[in-house]
């Protein structure tokens, strides 16, 4: 996996019959798009296939907008409005959305985001990440107790639901 992303960056779904936390964390951290533990349906694996790929094309394409439910976030104007008001976020409150938003469909691990957002030295403060992201919820989901945009990963991290604008 990092020889293949030294060179690639290929969509890359994990099929394993390993389900500990620490080797999900390790492969997705590695680069792995998604993780998929045995057994699974096939309609599962080929809609995690064709999530993969859609945003495999729209990394390509560079999208400065995306849309998620009623989200909107526009990267060029560091906008995000929710049902077309516009959302007061504090500087890490939208970085920590700008994270997710680039790697919409794909988990983010809490290490990631806490090193990005916090750095270095919080990294293990998951804590502290999870009531910053009901706070976030709060703000961007319609129903905070019932997210359907910022999703948990559980014992992993974090992810947004696939754009809306994202033909497959």
């Amino acid at each position: 996996l990092e020889r293949l992303r030294s060179w690639s960056n290929v969509p890359v779904i994990v099929l394993s019959v390993r389900s500990s936390e620490d080797e999900k964390v390790r492969l997705l951290e590695l680069g792995a798009d998604d993780y998929v533990v045995k057994p699974f349906g096939m309609a599962e694996l080929l809609a995690r296939a064709k999530a993969a790929l859609r945003r495999h094309r729209r990394g390509e394409s560079g999208e400065s907008v995306i849309t998620i439910e009623h989200l909107t976030i526009d990267f060029a104007a560091r906008r995000v409005t929710a049902n077309g008001k516009r959302l007061s976020l504090t500087p890490k409150e939208y970085r920590v959305l700008q994270i997710l938003a680039q790697h919409a469909g794909k988990v983010v691990t809490h290490q990631r985001l806490l090193s990005e957002v916090w750095g270095q030295w919080h990294v293990h403060d998951t804590h502290y990440l999870r009531i910053f992201v009901r706070k976030l919820r709060q703000k961007i989901e319609t129903d905070a107790t019932k997210p359907r945009i910022l999703l948990t990963e559980l014992g992993v991290g974090y992810r947004l639901a696939v754009p809306m604008d994202v033909a497959p």
